[in-house]
């Protein structure tokens, strides 16, 4: 049994190594982009209040597709980062 896991370790190290560059590619960019994306979300915050005083309600809704547009990214960044971190605890513990 101890040599048959250490077999399957083995052949999951460049699986783990794959996943490891992955998840440093992901919160490189999450961490960059969080910057560009916040400045963004302001603008098209400022851009939602403005339509919304203007009462010009098709702006208004494509703005606030925009804005859930960006959320979504960055939600998914942290959600892929959280699917990667599960795969490899689960691959370290067997």
């Amino acid at each position: 049994m101890l040599v048959f896991r250490w077999l399957v370790k083995t052949a999951l190290l460049p699986v783990m190594l794959l996943l490891l560059v992955l998840k440093v590619l992901v919160k490189i960019s999450r961490e960059i982009s969080s910057v560009i994306f916040g400045v963004l979300i302001l603008f098209v915050a400022g851009c939602i209040i403005y339509t919304i005083m203007k009462q010009v309600w098709i702006q208004t809704f494509l703005l606030v597709l925009i804005e859930a547009g960006i959320m979504g990214v960055v939600i998914a960044t942290g959600v892929i980062e959280g699917l990667i971190d599960a795969v490899l605890i689960r691959i370290v513990s067997i």
